[in-house]
């Protein structure tokens, strides 16, 4: 398979393992090095939101959960990772570091 197919995780797949790792903000660390089923649900909630561009009605009804429980872990997991979902350099940082994470997950 080409690189160009696979986007964004070609360029990241070319990088060596140990400064990819790097690149995964603190706060993003601290929540998925955390091995509890509310950060696994914060993890997924995260993941879900950034994917699907932040439309918190298509990523409460993706997660099936209501909207209220899904502002709620939004806050939480700005808490947690000190980051704000409102900074798009934030949401950038966040959602590269979700991408690094599965790809090591992976290698």
């Amino acid at each position: 398979m080409h690189h160009s197919a696979l986007g964004i995780y070609g360029l990241l797949a070319e990088m060596p393992l140990d400064r990819l790792g790097a690149n995964i903000p603190p706060g993003l660390r601290r929540l998925l090095d955390s091995a509890t089923t509310a950060n696994d649900d914060q993890v997924r909630t995260l993941e879900t939101y950034l994917d699907n561009a932040g439309e918190v009605k298509r990523t409460s009804e993706k997660l099936h959960i209501h909207r209220t429980s899904l502002y709620y872990r939004l806050k939480r997991i700005q808490e947690t990772t000190g980051l704000s979902l409102s900074s798009g350099d934030d949401r950038l940082s966040l959602h590269l570091g979700l991408k690094i994470a599965r790809l090591i997950e992976h290698r």
